[in-house]
């Protein structure tokens, strides 16, 4: 398993770390009709792998410099981090995803219908959930029905960003269906699936939590049925962190964290953020060692690097996890008014990312006795949302939070250009090719359809 997966992430990532300006020719257009025949078991983990890549890569990176998980320092990162975001700076995040992500994750689902392996055909369509829901949340109307058609349609219509939404769902219920088809001539393993090494029970486990999400995003479009949608979800999700969906690498240079490799490959480009370091601080939160590289004086300053929990060669990249699933269930128990059921969600939660950090019993006791931590009154959604903000730090999830709730409030830094970016803005290579149909007058405060 370790050698296979070695094998994938290196010809993956040696691929996508070719150039430091773009690795994707945005005039190359894949033809999936025709594509590189290649079976299931070797297409599936470099389609996961380059989820990986975007979401843990630029999407982490990006929308963690806004909401201060990150503070850029040099070249193009000292001046995303001061919110002047490009149409250049998005090309390779949309190209990867496109072309390489979800091209791959139709060539699975369309050869799983052929060979009658619904299994293989149902992550595919987790997976482009997922990936669908990242494309909405970041750049709101994106392609989609019209999407991955090579030749046959290289300048696809936009789809609504709410219509994005309501696809996912779709896909969703109907990858569900088919993880749970008692056949499938060909079944995911350890070595095809590098999330949950062909686990379609924890796959369906993924494919609830997926749902969850997507439903209590639109907790500002309609609070009771994003909340009666989220709620029946969660309880079909993850029961704990051993159900978490995650995108494992390998401790070596070629196949390494995406951070982690960042980290190396651009050294002194990034460090830890600002807002990050001071609620840590501020709380002496025991999973600091974990998330935030100390000086030589043993201090945790914005100066610091992004810790070993996440920036590791070996660190994991999620894709929706049990701590999520408690944290929104604690959102909408709050909201519920049930303050006893949305304090026990809110602990299991808190619990769980001590764990993961390393955290023991008698510190994580400590931590929660604190009353900026667990309030002998009523909790509040500041309690929970940068609890919440905490435990998912790294992921571009934590910016979507920040959208709905404003929560943790940000200090825009000194020499930043206006206010705090809202969404990516479309790429150059949209605007070359498909500028009939991209949405125009589009800026970094242009609010996604959830947003208000």
């Amino acid at each position: 398993m370790k050698k296979y997966l070695l094998i994938i992430l290196a010809a993956f990532s040696t691929l996508l770390f070719s150039s430091c300006d773009s690795w994707v020719d945005s005039n190359i257009n894949v033809d999936p009709n025709n594509p590189v025949d290649a079976p299931l078991n070797l297409v599936l983990p470099v389609a996961e792998v380059s989820y990986a890549y975007v979401v843990g890569g630029d999407f982490s990176r990006f929308t963690g410099m806004w909401i201060q998980n990150f503070t850029g320092i040099d070249r193009q990162f000292d001046v995303l981090n001061n919110y002047q975001f490009t149409e250049s700076d998005g090309d390779n995040s949309w190209s990867t995803t496109y072309q390489v992500c979800l091209n791959n994750l139709k060539i699975v689902s369309e050869k799983a219908t052929e060979s009658n392996s619904p299994h293989y055909r149902g992550i595919a369509k987790v997976m482009m959930a997922a990936t669908m829901g990242q494309v909405a949340d970041l750049w709101g109307d994106a392609p989609m029905s019209e999407a991955l058609q090579g030749n046959a349609n290289l300048k696809p219509k936009y789809d609504k960003a709410d219509a994005i939404y309501a696809s996912i769902q779709t896909m969703l219920n109907e990858a569900i269906t088919d993880l749970g088809s008692a056949t499938s001539t060909f079944k995911p393993d350890a070595s095809s699936d590098i999330i949950h090494g062909g686990n379609v029970s924890k796959w369906i486990k993924t494919a609830h939590a997926l749902k969850a999400r997507y439903a209590w995003r639109l907790s500002k479009v309609d609070q009771s049925k994003a909340a009666s949608a989220a709620l029946q979800s969660i309880a079909l999700a993850m029961g704990s962190e051993a159900d978490d969906a995650m995108v494992n690498f390998a401790e070596d240079p070629t196949a390494e964290n995406p951070l982690s490799q960042f980290m190396s490959q651009r050294s002194g480009y990034m460090t830890i953020g600002t807002r990050l370091v001071d609620i840590m601080n501020g709380l002496e939160d025991p999973r600091r060692d974990a998330y935030i590289a100390a000086d030589k004086a043993g201090k945790f300053t914005v100066d610091c690097d992004p810790g070993p929990l996440y920036a590791s060669a070996t660190s994991p990249v999620p894709v929706i996890t049990y701590v999520e699933m408690m944290m929104i269930r604690a959102e909408i128990k709050l909201a519920e008014g049930s303050g006893a059921d949305a304090k026990q969600s809110y602990t299991n939660a808190i619990k769980s990312s001590m764990k993961a950090a390393g955290v023991s019993d008698v510190e994580v006791t400590t931590y929660l006795a604190k009353p900026e931590v667990m309030p002998t009154g009523n909790l509040t959604l500041d309690h929970i949302m940068t609890q919440k903000y905490l435990a998912l730090y790294t992921q571009p999830e934590s910016f979507c939070d920040w959208r709905k709730t404003g929560i943790p409030s940000i200090t825009p830094p000194k020499l930043a250009s206006g206010l705090t970016p809202r969404r990516f803005i479309y790429p150059i290579s949209e605007r070359i090719y498909n500028s009939a149909n991209m949405p125009a007058g589009i800026t970094t405060q242009s609010k996604i359809f959830w947003d208000k």
